[in-house]
């Protein structure tokens, strides 16, 4: 009886491991950004930069929502230390997308955020604490 109590603990164990390692975050940190306002434009911003980096790597946002007529947009990327930037987005099935990974890194910490053209909805990311 002992010993079957004692299997059983250890696969118990051994699956408590297994799950924890499988749920584990990847070191290369990434973050993202979306809107929650579900009756307009859902927009979201996403970096591949690590977290405690200032740099935020690729940039990309994404209109999930865009009226069918549109086929592409203008972005403004936005920190309060590099001011705006902008960029294009395309459609791409049912959203618009557009990605820009900056040259040299014109970015401080604190909040970058993307906006879309013709809309005061923005979606930000942390570009410290990712």
């Amino acid at each position: 009886m002992r010993s079957r109590a004692r299997t059983r603990i250890l696969t118990l164990a051994g699956t408590v491991a297994l799950a924890t390692l499988t749920a584990a975050p990847a070191a290369h940190a990434a973050a993202s950004g979306c809107t929650h306002n579900w009756s307009g434009p859902q927009i979201c911003i996403e970096t591949t930069g690590e977290s405690g980096n200032v740099h935020p790597g690729t940039i990309t946002a994404t209109w999930t929502n865009p009226p069918k007529s549109r086929n592409k947009a203008t972005v403004y990327i936005t920190n309060w230390a590099a001011g705006t930037h902008k960029m294009t987005a395309k459609r791409h099935g049912d959203e618009m997308k557009g990605s820009w990974t900056p040259q040299g890194n014109p970015f401080a910490g604190g909040e970058l955020c993307a906006r879309f053209k013709g809309s005061s909805v923005k979606a930000c990311v942390d570009l410290i604490n990712r």
